[in-house]
């Protein structure tokens, strides 16, 4: 799909699911979660996780609906459908639209130093079993340091993500936006 097909997408989308005055349902969103999570500090079962899950999955797409109807996006898309030149705003307009939840991600993320520690952690570990008799025991240990590296490794993995797609979005507005510059973008934007 190209780059204007997407940004059709992105504007059409966002004129018909929120309106400025839907913020309050964020706000709304926001304590329904903070009361959850006080339920699961409480009862410390799977289910009321999950169900915190379910909540802030829901609260992050309001919250992406809602930073879309508070943007100028109208301006944008004649521009790009007849191949313009964007300015600066409304460059600035497009990066939010389409990684500026990476950009944010990346921004307030302060775990990945720790996370490569662990990862380098239970690699050591893995390490030191390799020397040792795999018995039962030694056979366990490793499987629960390999449940402890899957855990840990989409995190890093999902941070590094988010920093090449901001970097090949900049790479491909560095200049005029053209559907042909679209070809590098990752392929979530190209759905």
């Amino acid at each position: 799909m190209s780059l204007l097909a997407r940004t059709d997408k992105i504007f059409y989308g966002t004129l018909e699911t929120i309106s400025d005055g839907d913020v309050s349902q964020v706000a709304t969103s926001i304590s329904a979660a903070i009361d959850q999570a006080s339920l699961c500090a409480t009862t410390e079962t799977s289910d009321s996780y999950d169900e915190l899950g379910a909540q802030l999955n829901t609260l992050e797409q309001q919250a992406h609906q809602a930073v879309k109807s508070q943007l100028d996006i109208a301006s944008l898309l004649p521009k790009l459908k007849e191949s313009k030149p964007l300015g600066p705003a409304e460059l600035k307009t497009l990066e939010l639209l389409i990684v500026g939840d990476a950009e944010y991600f990346l921004k307030y993320e302060a775990d990945l130093n720790r996370w490569k520690e662990e990862v380098n952690q239970l690699i050591a570990e893995i390490a030191k079993l390799q020397s040792s008799r795999l018995d039962v025991d030694g056979l366990m240990h490793l499987q629960a340091l390999c449940q402890e590296l899957r855990r840990v490794l989409p995190n890093i993995v999902y941070y590094l993500d988010q920093k090449e797609r901001t970097n090949k979005f900049h790479e491909a507005t560095n200049g005029s936006i053209d559907a042909r510059d679209t070809a590098s973008w990752p392929k979530w934007s190209q759905q």
